[in-house]
C-alpha cells in the first residue's frame, strides 16, 4: 500500500464531449483531500502530500469508523452553508480558528481497498465499490459524491444558477491516473484560478494595511508575469498572518519581468514568490491582466511554483489546447484578447503545417517580452 498517491486532476474544457461514456459530478469549492486508512490508522493528505490529519480530528475519527482494513479515498473537504452549498470562506475560517468540526468530506473515488490496488479498474467499478463502503459510513461528515445522468449542458446551467463553481466530468471506463489529463474535465461557470502573490500595495505613507495583492503567473520559461491586482478580503486574524508572512518574504526588487509602473498615491512592497491566492475574474485584458477580479482565499494547499495561466481544451476529443484569453467568435472565428482571427485553421506554412491560429498564438506569447 503506497504511502502517498498523487491525485488525478481535471482539465478545463470549453464544452462537454459529444460522445463517450461520461459521469458528471458537482465541482466542490473546497480543499482536495485524500484519505489513507491502514489498520485503523488514518491520514488526511492534501493534493501536495501535506499531512493535515491533526487539523481535522472529527473527520479522522469518522474515517477510523469505516469498516475497512485498508483504503485510499479521494475527495473534497468542504464546509456547507445554511442552504447546503459549499462555502469556501467558511472553510478558510474553520482552519483559521482551528474549529474544524463542521468540515464535511465528499468522497468521489476509491483507489485502494483491503489490500487491493483498484486504480486500474474503470471509474464505474471503483464508484460501485465506493458506494458500498460509504453506505456503511455512520458519520454525517462523510458523504458520497453523487453523479448525475442529466445533460451536462443543463447541469452546468443549474450549477451556475445555484452559484456553484461548475461541474466535473469523468470517463466512466477510464482507470485512475495521477496527474492532469482529459479523462477528467471541468466545466466552470466563470474563470477562476490560483495566482502567485509577489507583492502588495498600500496607500503611500501608510505603515500597515494592504490595498491590493500583486498577482502573477509563471510562463513556460520559468519567468513570472505580472497579471494584475486584487483587493483582498481578510479577517483580522488573516491580516495578521499575512503581514507576518509578508515580512519574512520581503525583498527590494520585484520578481515580475513586467512589474507594474509606480503610481502616485500608492507604494509597492515586493515579496519572494511563495504565497498563493485564489481569484475569480471576468476575462483577461489585452495586456494579459485579470479584469474585474474577486479575491477568494489565500491557499495553503498549493505550491507557488506550480501556478501558471490555466489552459483550456476545446473538447477532450479534439485535444486542441488554447489560452483562457482566447474565446470563440461568430462563424468559426476565434478571439484572442480583442483580436478577431478568421479562418483560424488555415495552414500558413506547408512545411511546418502551422495554422493562422498557431502564428497568432506565438506572437501573443512573445508580445510580453517586447512591451
Amino acid at each position: 500500500m503506497p504511502l502517498l498517491i498523487e491525485p488525478q486532476l481535471a482539465t478545463l474544457v470549453d464544452r462537454h464531449p459529444a460522445s463517450g461514456h461520461w459521469s458528471y459530478e458537482i465541482k466542490f469549492d473546497g480543499y482536495r483531500m485524500l484519505s489513507r486508512i491502514e489498520n485503523g490508522d488514518v491520514k488526511l493528505i492534501t493534493r501536495n502530500g501535506h499531512d493535515w490529519t491533526s487539523r481535522m480530528p472529527r473527520l479522522r475519527a469518522a474515517l477510523e469508523a469505516l469498516p475497512v482494513d485498508s483504503a485510499w479515498l479521494d475527495g473534497e473537504a468542504v464546509v456547507l452553508d445554511a442552504a447546503g452549498k459549499p462555502d469556501f470562506n467558511s472553510l478558510q475560517n474553520a482552519f483559521d480558528r482551528r474549529s474544524t468540526s463542521d468540515i464535511v468530506l465528499f468522497v468521489f473515488d476509491l483507489l485502494w481497498l483491503n489490500g487491493s490496488d483498484v486504480r486500474e479498474r474503470p471509474l464505474r467499478e471503483r464508484r460501485a465499490l465506493l458506494r458500498e463502503v460509504m453506505h456503511e459510513a455512520e458519520s454525517p461528515l462523510l458523504r458520497f459524491s453523487d453523479d448525475f445522468a442529466e445533460d451536462p449542458g443543463s447541469l452546468v446551467a443549474s450549477a451556475c444558477k445555484m452559484q456553484l463553481e461548475g461541474i466535473i466530468g469523468k470517463r466512466a471506463d477510464a482507470p485512475y491516473r495521477s496527474g492532469r489529463s482529459t479523462d477528467w474535465i471541468k466545466l466552470k461557470c466563470n474563470l477562476r484560478q490560483e495566482f502567485v502573490v509577489a507583492g502588495f500595495s498600500r496607500v503611500k505613507g501608510a505603515k500597515s494595511g494592504v490595498r491590493s495583492l500583486l498577482l502573477g503567473v509563471y510562463q513556460k520559461d520559468g519567468s513570472l508575469r505580472y497579471a494584475g491586482h486584487v483587493a483582498p478580503h481578510l479577517s483580522t486574524a488573516q491580516s495578521g498572518r499575512f503581514a507576518r508572512r509578508a515580512a519574512a518574504l520581503a525583498q527590494e526588487e520585484p520578481v515580475f519581468y513586467n512589474a507594474p509602473a509606480p503610481e502616485r498615491d500608492r507604494e509597492y512592497h515586493w515579496l519572494k514568490p511563495d504565497i498563493v491566492a485564489e481569484v475569480s475574474f471576468l476575462e483577461w485584458t489585452p495586456s494579459g491582466e485579470v479584469r474585474h477580479p474577486v479575491f477568494h482565499a489565500i491557499r495553503e494547499d498549493k505550491p507557488a511554483s506550480a501556478v501558471t495561466e490555466e489552459s483550456v481544451v476545446e473538447d477532450p476529443a479534439s485535444g486542441v489546447v488554447r489560452s483562457t484569453r482566447e474565446r470563440p467568435g461568430p462563424r468559426g472565428t476565434v478571439l484572442i484578447r480583442d483580436i478577431r482571427i478568421s479562418n483560424p485553421q488555415r495552414v500558413m506554412d506547408n512545411s511546418s503545417k502551422q495554422t493562422k491560429l498557431d502564428v497568432v498564438r506565438y506572437y501573443d506569447v512573445i508580445a510580453a517580452y517586447f512591451g
